[in-house]
């Protein structure tokens, strides 16, 4: 009997020691700013004032979003970088002013690596070959074909030089020997709807912003630029299985603090995101926007960035890209 007590006094110990180092765990101490580096109503601004809510809930804080646009998301994301690493400031992270910032950008006011400290991704949105409806092409065979035999006469829209779209564009281009005319909008729905009405031949765009297009028959969707078929296109196929082997680009959003961050300040924000990408409820909201969420460590959201950096930077320089 005397065992058994000392065995439950000790375990009834450990337990408490337990409960408080997790109530110990450093953690933001303040209202936090999320800085949205684009401006309200855009799928970066949607994405985070889904997540906002329930990560405040999983840290005790009150998070405030704070529209920070300009310069292709880079004013935005250099006030993160500037910010005390307390845990006061979040920022969200896009392919243009993180990942192809550093090649777009000769004076770009932060270090893409070294000011931010990853937390993890959050989402990523499946970028869809599209072309007006009186296109002839019905598939991205007969697309390759066609640019092939006109080399160099077919264009291709995009939202802007330097934009996501227009990389995809070119890394399309380099995948499959192609040639195209760059022609590039002031955002993606004037180049949609010259698009649309047969004057430029085919655009890569987020899903979220052609998906009603192409459910209305206002364009045709040839194919989805990830490895997998996306669930609110499940008919249209992947660029992979139309020949464009390991093709795999989407518009990944990620969460980070500013630069050196403490790793108990990350490992509690890590968690804290963790268990807010896999409420269900969530997931369903970021399927409405046709993204998909995506969970991973801090580590792997570290390769993911040096990753990218470095596949961008080649198709940036490869294809001369500059900003307008």
């Amino acid at each position: 009997m005397r065992l058994t007590s000392f065995i439950r006094a000790a375990a009834t110990v450990a337990f408490a020691a337990v409960a408080t180092a997790a109530a110990a765990q450093p953690g933001p101490t303040k209202p936090i700013r999320l800085i949205v580096p684009f401006p309200p109503g855009g799928n970066v601004d949607l994405s985070a004032r889904i997540l906002a809510p329930e990560l405040a809930k999983e840290l005790g804080q009150t998070i405030f979003i704070e529209n920070k646009a300009g310069a292709g998301g880079t004013v935005g994301l250099d006030a993160v970088a500037k910010s005390a690493p307390d845990g006061s400031t979040l920022g969200i992270a896009s392919p243009v002013n993180h990942l192809a910032a550093p090649s777009l950008y000769p004076k770009l006011p932060y270090d893409s690596i070294k000011d931010f400290t990853p937390i993890g991704l959050i989402a990523s949105v499946p970028m869809v070959l599209v072309v007006g409806p009186s296109s002839p092409v019905q598939n991205v065979k007969e697309l390759i074909a066609r640019a092939k035999a006109r080399d160099g006469a077919m264009t291709m829209a995009s939202a802007g030089s330097g934009s996501g779209n227009h990389i995809v564009g070119e890394l399309f281009q380099d995948a499959t020997g192609t040639r195209l005319i760059h022609v590039p909008y002031k955002g993606s729905a004037p180049a949609n709807t010259d698009l649309a009405g047969g004057h430029v031949d085919l655009h890569f765009d987020q899903l979220s912003s052609v998906l009603t297009l192409v459910q209305g028959g206002r364009l045709k969707a040839l194919a989805v630029t990830t490895a997998k078929r996306s669930p609110q296109l499940p008919d249209v196929p992947t660029l992979a299985e139309s020949g464009v082997t390991n093709f795999d680009f989407s518009t990944t959003l990620g969460l980070v603090l500013p630069g050196k961050a403490s790793p108990d300040l990350v490992a509690r924000f890590s968690a804290s995101l963790e268990a807010v990408l896999r409420k269900p409820a969530v997931r369903e909201q970021f399927a409405k926007l046709g993204a998909e969420v995506r969970e991973s460590s801090p580590a792997e959201y570290a390769a993911f960035i040096r990753a990218e950096i470095a596949r961008t930077a080649r198709i940036v320089r490869e294809a001369k890209i500059t900003l307008d």
